[in-house]
């Protein structure tokens, strides 16, 4: 697995503390908006904001001829959609704990598709973040998944498996030589074609609450557009499954704007998992820390 330099990581771990936000953000707006309807509206906003990037450089429109890119931005989309949809069902942290669930799936899927090795380190890793995650979202209490709609529950849970799918065959793609900017442009305008119609035909109340404009711009540019450019850099330096334990890091950021925005506290089993998560990024970190030490010696 190719290591990436600190810049790259920092990165990242930028683009999951951007969506750390998007929980909040799409909470507040499925309280007000049709959740098909905010999905549509998120998705317009990304792919116009994209847009300047296919007059700003040479594009290679040969990209559109991949129907792997294409399936690719059917798994976002759908993962989007299905995320909306299931916030209006079942609670933040149900949805926390059921989408970042697939940081195990990821793992699965890439030592299947993508031959990659889960040594030691990398599973230490996984166990510290999922451990974290499960204090942070049931209270350490695992009656609390109950807590939500099945239904809802059920969707958020799906979202989860299409985006470590997205995950793993993204990470397959860029590995062919893709321009970073150039497949990130395409992923993000094609994700809007399936979001936009498939959101527009299954809204049921077109009105749009307090907020939803602004929050749709929001997660349009900064959620989508702007973090998955850093994310994408990420994952094609690093391996899929290191990238997804590195993003576990988007918990503690949703906790903290949970409690700056919604004035909610983090208790002390909140404050565990998080340390715990914290963990395992630094376990992943000194891995890289102690091959590039070993290159310098050599």
């Amino acid at each position: 697995m190719a290591e990436a330099p600190p810049r790259t990581q920092a990165l990242l771990l930028l683009a999951g503390m951007i969506w750390g936000t998007s929980f909040v953000a799409g909470k507040l707006a499925v309280e007000g908006t049709d959740p098909y309807l905010f999905s549509a509206m998120r998705s317009l906003v990304s792919a116009i904001s994209i847009l300047p990037i296919f007059f700003l450089y040479k594009f290679d429109y040969a990209i559109f001829k991949s129907k792997a890119v294409w399936g690719i931005a059917f798994l976002n989309a759908a993962g989007l959609i299905l995320q909306n949809v299931g916030l209006t069902y079942t609670t933040a942290s149900n949805t926390v704990l059921l989408v970042d669930i697939n940081v195990v799936i990821v793992a699965v899927l890439a030592a299947i598709i993508l031959k990659e090795h889960l040594n030691r380190r990398t599973v230490a890793g996984l166990v510290l973040g999922m451990g974290g995650v499960a204090l942070i979202a049931t209270k350490g209490d695992i009656s609390t998944l109950g807590g939500g709609s099945l239904i809802g529950d059920l969707l958020v849970f799906t979202a989860g498996v299409a985006w470590a799918m997205y995950i793993v065959f993204t990470t397959k793609e860029l590995k062919k030589g893709y321009e970073l900017v150039h497949f990130t442009s395409a992923m993000i305008l094609l994700t809007a074609v399936f979001a936009v119609p498939i959101g527009l035909f299954m809204t049921a109340d077109h009105s749009v609450g307090a907020g939803g404009i602004s929050l749709a711009l929001y997660s349009g540019i900064f959620c989508t557009t702007v973090a998955f450019m850093l994310y994408n850099v990420g994952l094609k330096s690093l391996g899929a499954t290191t990238t997804s334990i590195i993003l576990l890091v988007e918990m503690v950021f949703g906790l903290f704007f949970s409690f700056l925005l919604l004035g909610e506290r983090p208790d002390l089993i909140t404050m565990i998992g998080g340390s715990l998560i914290l963990l395992a990024i630094v376990v992943i970190s000194f891995k890289g820390l102690e091959r590039s030490r070993i290159r310098r010696r050599a």
